[in-house]
């Protein structure tokens, strides 16, 4: 089952981290892990499922 809460706001959370990191605020390696985060957190659901 997908939980369209979840969905969006692991959207919203991926979207605003890749802002931050091209605004130069989160370096490569920042980034890796708040996404690695952000997926634990939220983990999307799959489309197999």
């Amino acid at each position: 089952m997908i939980d369209v809460k979840n969905e969006m706001r692991y959207l919203l959370v991926t979207q605003t981290l890749d802002g931050l990191a091209q605004a130069g605020f989160l370096s490569d390696a920042e980034l890796a892990v708040a996404k690695g985060l952000a997926l634990e957190r939220y983990r999307p659901a799959t489309v197999w499922e």
